[in-house]
C-alpha cells in the first residue's frame, strides 16, 4: 500500500479542480492460480520416461525447473530423470506475484543394464559401437521411444535427427513423426564408425503420399546395391537415388514407380567399390532433388559404415555378414510360428549363430522370447528358418528378429543384424 500513496498523491496534483466523477483506480492483489501440476506415472523405472502435466490460471509466465525452461499456460512434457527428481513450477503474473507446485518422479529399481554380450571390436583401432538400440522399435503415431547406446574408443558420438552430440554411454527419447532410421556416428583420431537403426512408426505416413526409404545397403564383389520401400499409401513416380562414399557422391540410380508397400533392390551398376584404408561409411539417398512429394522428406537417407581388414597394402572382406531378410506369421496346427528368412551377404562362410525373437512393446531390459539355431550359411546363401518353440499370441505391436544376437561371429558389418516387422505386416 505505501508505494501506492505516491501514486494517488499524484493523480491528486494532476487532477486539482476536474471533476473526477466516475473515475475507478484498479489493482491486483491477487497470485496466479496452478489448477494443476502433476507426473504421470509418478514412478518409472530407469531409462522409462513420466509426463508432467499442468494447468495454470491468471499468470503472465510459468517456468519448469531441471532444465525445462518457460513453458505455456497449458501443456505436458515427456521427461526421463537419471533419478528421482522434484520438478518446480513457478508462475507468475503482471504484478509480479508468483505460485509454486511440485511434482515428484520416483525411479525404481536399479540403472538398466546393457544388452549382453557386446559384439566384437571393430578392426583397426576404429571405434566400437557396443550397441546401439531403440527400445520400442515399433511405436504408434505420436508416442515415443528411447534410444540407448554404449560406445567405447571414441573421442565424440553424435546421433543426427536433431540429437546431437552425446556422450559414449547414454539414452535419450524421441518422437519421430514417421519411420525414421538414426544414425550414431562415433569419431576418433583414426576415422569414424556409423550405426543405422530404423524406428518404424505405425499408423503413418500421412494419408494419400508415397513415402520413400531405404531399408538396406549390400554389396556383390565390386558392386553395391540396395533396398527401397515406398511405405507410404500412395504411388511414388520415377526417382533418383545418390550413392555417397564418405560424403562424396559417386553414383545415382534411376528408379521407377513404386506402387504403395512395393519394395525393390536396386544396384549402382555403374561404380566399381573398392574399400579405403580403415573404413567406408557409404550412404544411399532416396529421391534426390525431391521429385517426390512425400509425407516425410526426412527418412530417404541410410548409413553403413564397412571396415576394412588390411594385410600390409592389400585389402581384403573375406567375413560373412549376417542379416535378416523378412519377417512372416504362419498358422500351424501346433500354435502361429514366427518364421523369417536370414542370408549371408559376406563373402566368407558363417559359423553356426544364434537369432533371437523381440516382441514389442516390452520393458528394459527388452529380453528375447525365443531363439534359432542357425547352421552355417555360405557367402551369398540365404535360408528360412522358423522359432519352432514359440507360439506368437497376437497381442503385441509388432517383432524384431536379430541375426548372430550373441554376437559370437565376426562379421563384416555388425550393425545390419536386426529386422523389425509391425504386426500389421506379418
Amino acid at each position: 500500500m505505501k508505494k501506492m500513496i505516491p501514486l494517488l498523491l499524484l493523480l491528486v496534483v494532476l487532477t486539482a479542480g476536474c471533476d473526477l466523477t466516475g473515475l475507478t483506480v484498479t489493482t491486483t492483489s491477487e497470485s496466479p492460480v496452478i489448477s494443476s501440476f502433476g507426473a504421470d506415472p509418478p514412478a518409472i523405472a530407469a531409462g522409462e520416461s513420466s509426463t508432467l502435466s499442468w494447468n495454470v490460471l491468471g499468470a503472465t509466465k510459468v517456468s519448469i525447473d531441471q532444465g525445462i525452461g518457460n513453458v505455456a499456460l497449458n501443456g505436458s512434457r515427456a521427461v526421463m530423470p537419471s533419478e528421482t527428481a522434484v520438478y518446480t513450477l513457478t508462475a507468475t503474473n503482471a504484478s509480479g506475484m508468483s505460485a509454486t507446485a511440485t511434482a515428484q518422479v520416483i525411479i525404481t529399481g536399479a540403472p538398466t543394464p546393457p544388452p549382453p554380450p557386446p559384439p566384437a571390436p571393430t578392426p583397426s583401432g576404429l571405434p566400437v559401437v557396443n550397441y546401439f538400440v531403440a527400445n520400442p522399435p515399433i511405436v504408434s503415431a505420436g508416442s515415443s521411444t528411447i534410444l540407448s547406446w554404449d560406445v567405447a574408443n571414441a573421442t565424440s558420438v553424435a546421433i543426427d535427427f536433431g540429437v546431437g552430440s552425446v556422450a559414449s554411454v547414454g539414452t535419450t527419447l524421441v518422437s519421430p513423426a514417421t519411420s525414421t532410421n538414426y544414425t550414431l556416428t562415433a569419431t576418433n583420431a583414426l576415422g569414424w564408425y556409423s550405426l543405422t537403426i530404423t524406428v518404424l512408426v505405425v499408423g503413418a505416413p500421412a494419408v494419400g503420399e508415397p513415402d520413400l526409404v531405404i531399408q538396406d545397403i549390400s554389396r556383390s564383389g565390386d558392386k553395391i546395391s540396395y533396398k527401397i520401400k515406398n511405405q507410404g499409401d500412395a504411388t511414388a513416380g520415377p526417382s533418383t537415388s545418390t550413392l555417397l562414399i564418405d560424403t562424396v557422391v559417386v553414383a545415382n540410380d534411376s528408379v521407377g514407380s513404386l506402387a504403395p508397400g512395393e519394395s525393390k533392390t536396386e544396384t549402382f551398376t555403374g561404380y566399381d567399390y573398392a574399400c579405403t584404408l580403415l573404413s567406408d561409411t557409404v550412404v544411399v539417398e532416396a529421391d534426390t532433388g525431391d521429385a517426390v512429394a512425400e509425407s516425410s522428406e526426412a527418412n530417404n537417407s541410410y548409413t553403413k559404415s564397412w571396415p576394412c581388414i588390411t594385410t600390409g597394402l592389400i585389402y581384403t572382406l573375406k567375413l560373412p555378414d549376417l542379416v535378416i531378410q523378412d519377417i512372416w506369421l504362419v498358422h500351424e496346427i501346433t500354435g502361429d510360428k514366427i518364421y523369417y528368412r536370414i542370408k549371408n551377404e559376406g563373402t566368407a562362410t558363417s559359423l553356426e549363430s544364434v537369432s533371437a525373437l523381440y516382441v514389442y512393446p516390452c520393458k528394459l531390459p527388452c529380453l528375447p522370447v525365443a531363439t534359432d539355431t542357425v547352421d552355417p550359411l555360405a557367402a551369398g546363401e540365404s535360408r528360412q528358418e522358423k522359432f519352432a518353440a514359440y507360439n506368437y499370441t497376437g497381442t503385441h505391436m509388432g517383432a524384431m528378429v536379430k541375426a548372430d544376437s550373441n554376437g559370437a561371429l565376426l562379421e563384416s558389418d555388425e550393425g545390419n543384424n536386426s529386422y523389425s516387422e509391425p504386426e500389421s505386416e506379418f
